[in-house]
């Protein structure tokens, strides 16, 4: 009985102790973000995010825009990193930007993504989507900031999603 006790006592420690980890590691949190958002872009009205696991829970896809417009990211983990590859779907030669972040241990707040590369980009002076700044504010809130530059100038969309 007593060695009953002990191994089931090991399992809930187990079980708590992986628990834990798969709380506390970056992709986890943005798998959280599961769900469908708005956000209010001032002078252009408001925006949905489609937030969903795709190929079987491996990678993450966000589908941003309005009815008339939208733009889709995927994130999938790469060792420590985070990899965002993001469709463009405002250049005419519909690139995709490859942002990534630097290797991460645990579960910070918030993540930045810094561009690596892209394909079907003419120039590297072409507009793109060269940083992305994201914080998880709590459950039903986060915040993107897009950094796009053309020419060398840089233009910055700040989101604030609200969970509906």
């Amino acid at each position: 009985m007593r060695t009953l006790l002990l191994l089931a006592s090991l399992a809930l420690c187990a079980s708590a102790s992986s628990s834990e980890s798969a709380s506390t590691d970056a992709f986890e949190q943005l798998k959280a973000l599961v769900g469908e958002w708005r956000a209010d872009l001032p002078g252009s009205g408001s925006l949905t995010n489609s937030i969903r696991l795709v190929s079987g829970g491996i990678a993450i896809e966000e589908t941003i825009g309005t009815q008339a417009h939208n733009e889709t990211s995927v994130y999938v983990r790469d060792g420590k990193r985070i990899l965002l590859t993001h469709f463009c779907a405002l250049t005419p030669d519909g690139h995709q930007a490859r942002l990534e972040t630097a290797p991460i241990d645990g579960a910070p707040q918030s993540l930045t993504f810094i561009f690596r590369d892209a394909a079907n980009l003419h120039s590297p002076a072409a507009r793109h989507m060269r940083r992305v700044f994201m914080k998880i504010v709590d459950h039903d809130h986060f915040t993107e900031k897009w950094t796009q530059t053309e020419n060398g100038k840089d233009t910055v969309f700040d989101l604030s999603f609200v969970r509906l």
